[in-house]
């Protein structure tokens, strides 16, 4: 009697290895939220619109004190 290679498999799979297992394994926090990368892009963003608002405030400045 032949089995099916699915059912030989998973048989296999579940005595030999436990990683490779049915169940999904487990994420931690900061694997499934990257508070790093967030905090970084926050930074970033800040030091942006800081350099932005010198630049408009040193044009600004130049147009005002030509007159």
């Amino acid at each position: 009697m032949q089995t099916s290679m699915l059912v030989s498999w998973r048989s296999r799979s579940r005595e030999s290895k436990p990683e490779y297992s049915w169940t999904p394994r487990t994420v931690s926090f900061f694997d499934k939220h990257p508070v790093g990368e967030i905090v970084r892009g926050l930074v970033f963003s800040s030091v942006l619109w800081g350099l932005l608002a010198v630049g408009v405030y040193a044009v600004y400045s130049m147009v005002l004190g030509a007159r």
